[in-house]
């Protein structure tokens, strides 16, 4: 077995947002061609699942991949840094210092590691040397074609290196500012862009967001031929960066995701029920504006909070509004603070709703409560006991026995794991989660 020594060992995390591990363990069965991430399946070790935190949703899970604890401990809740929902246009949770705790970045940053990182999510002003954060401007209709405000916040120069190195993958207009749509697809740019950094710097730690998959099985559902396309895309980009690795000492791979997916047919409003029991104020429109009652959507799950001390009139006008959304069937369980205390989950959530199957929440106040979805055809977010929604994760490299199953493990064992691999002491992160024993 090789030996992981602080100055030998290196490693590159490639999440793939959303990819359930049926994928690589029965992908025949799906017409799947993904031969990169099955030769990392064969040549290196594999979950059958990974059970991911609550919310099911990609900011909290992801800052749980490099913690290595829950959103209690870790600090973001959600994908939204707002619990405003009549806000227009709301900030996502972009910004590292929001993590309370320990980061494996900043783990490999304090040993002096070279670290770099593609569009991870909560990243925006970490030490890392390297960085191009994901993050954009909400009011824009597409954030994947917003580069002036990932620009900004890139390491200095760093974006407009990689611009020039992207040629004509993106429009010249494009390059360091907001213009026309780009040429490539967002995973192929983020593969790109982590190749140059590969070559360019030799990073010790470098951690990519692929999120193709994601966005196309929310579009299109999980087993959409769009959906499916898109993950084999992801897959030709892992093969890309391993073949540029490839001879190189003591690097481990690693492809893991933040959560699965389930198809859905029918959307839910709980906004709607919410106003009408007048929870929300009125502008001088009609308009709904925010008082007391506060709001965050996440697809499988619907978390309310109260932001000042609610009146009993308003208890009760909160229960009967519960009341009659339970009733319609829509609700698989009304997750209460000792459940959240329970699930390490949101401490400031007076409740969070757990949408039933072929059921998904969204922030309109409009319309009625429930109808046939409009928009998405697949969701996460909810309970991560549910069904579809395991997490992947595929390691290969150093010490790693290969064609190894792992069976079952949780999200919050992988933080340490990584530092393992990458050489650094285990108690450099908060968590207590044993690490995954990959040999």
């Amino acid at each position: 077995m090789t030996k992981i020594t602080p100055d030998s060992s290196r490693l590159v995390v490639l999440s793939v947002d959303g990819m359930r591990p049926d994928f690589y363990r029965r992908a025949e069965e799906f017409g799947l061609k993904i031969p990169n991430i099955f030769s990392l399946v064969e040549s290196g070790a594999s979950a059958d699942a990974v059970e991911s935190i609550y919310p099911s949703t990609t900011y909290p899970a992801h800052a749980t991949l490099v913690t290595g604890v829950p959103p209690r401990a870790h600090g973001i809740y959600s994908h939204l840094a707002s619990l405003d929902p009549t806000e227009k246009a709301r900030p996502w949770h972009w910004f590292a210092q929001a993590i309370r705790v320990p980061t494996l970045w900043s783990a490999a940053h304090a040993t002096g590691r070279k670290t770099a990182a593609i569009s991870w999510p909560v990243s925006v002003g970490a030490p890392i040397e390297y960085n191009i954060p994901e993050i954009w401007d909400p009011t824009v209709a597409d954030p994947h074609q917003d580069f002036r405000t990932v620009a900004r916040y890139s390491t200095r120069g760093l974006f407009e290196a990689v611009a020039r190195q992207l040629g004509s993958l993106l429009p010249k207009a494009t390059k360091g500012r907001r213009g026309p749509s780009a040429r490539a697809s967002p995973d192929r740019l983020r593969g790109e862009a982590a190749l140059y950094l590969c070559k360019q710097y030799q990073p010790d730690l470098l951690l990519v967001h692929f999120v193709g998959y994601d966005q196309q099985a929310h579009r299109h559902g999980p087993l959409s031929c769009e959906a499916l396309s898109a993950l084999e895309q992801a897959d030709a980009e892992i093969g890309r960066l391993r073949d540029a690795i490839a001879g190189s000492e003591a690097v481990t791979i690693v492809v893991l995701s933040d959560h699965g997916f389930v198809p859905v047919e029918k959307e839910v409003a709980p906004l709607v029920s919410l106003a009408e029991q007048g929870l929300f104020d009125t502008d001088k429109n009609g308009k709904p504006e925010v008082g007391r009652l506060g709001a965050v959507h996440g697809g499988g799950s619907f978390a309310v909070y109260w932001l000042e001390e609610p009146t009993k009139h308003e208890l009760h006008s909160l229960d009967r509004a519960l009341r009659w959304l339970t009733e319609t069937g829509a609700i698989a369980e009304v997750v209460d603070r000792k459940q959240l205390e329970a699930l390490q989950s949101d401490p400031d959530a007076e409740f969070i709703l757990d949408a039933s199957p072929g059921f998904y929440f969204s922030d309109r106040f409009e319309g009625p409560v429930i109808r046939e979805t409009q928009k998405d055809r697949g969701t996460h977010g909810h309970l991560p006991t549910r069904a579809g929604l395991e997490a992947s994760f595929v390691a290969a490299g150093p010490g790693i026995a290969p064609g190894k199953r792992l069976g079952h493990i949780t999200l919050t064992q992988v933080a340490r794991t990584l530092v393992r691999q990458l050489g650094l002491s285990l108690d450099t992160l908060a968590t207590e989660a044993e690490p995954v024993d990959l040999g």
